[in-house]
């Protein structure tokens, strides 16, 4: 008996790296540790911006080295308030444990 109606994608997430035809699952894999405080910042950065984390730590060393863009104020500002909200930084905006 055929198939009728509509055809059907895969299911699951797209396999996308940073560059077409790139797949995630070729990547090397790293393995860190991080201190707490900083583990909740990525976190949080992760979410604000809607963004994996691995594309987030992407991001902040290509901004440290000088070969990407930083933040935009208002993305620090929503990083900010995301850590606020879970009692992760003091009223100046310094992390704490």
């Amino acid at each position: 008996m055929a198939k009728t109606g509509k055809p059907r994608g895969t299911l699951g997430r797209h396999p996308t790296g940073l560059r077409p035809g790139e797949r995630l699952s070729d990547y090397k894999r790293l393995t860190i540790r991080l201190p707490p405080d900083v583990q909740g910042e990525l976190i949080a950065a992760s979410g604000a911006l809607r963004r994996p984390q691995w594309r987030v730590l992407i991001a902040a060393i290509r901004a440290y080295v000088g070969s990407g863009p930083p933040l935009s104020a208002d993305e620090r500002r929503v990083v900010r308030a995301v850590l606020r909200l879970h009692g992760k930084t003091d009223r100046v905006g310094r992390v704490t444990g």
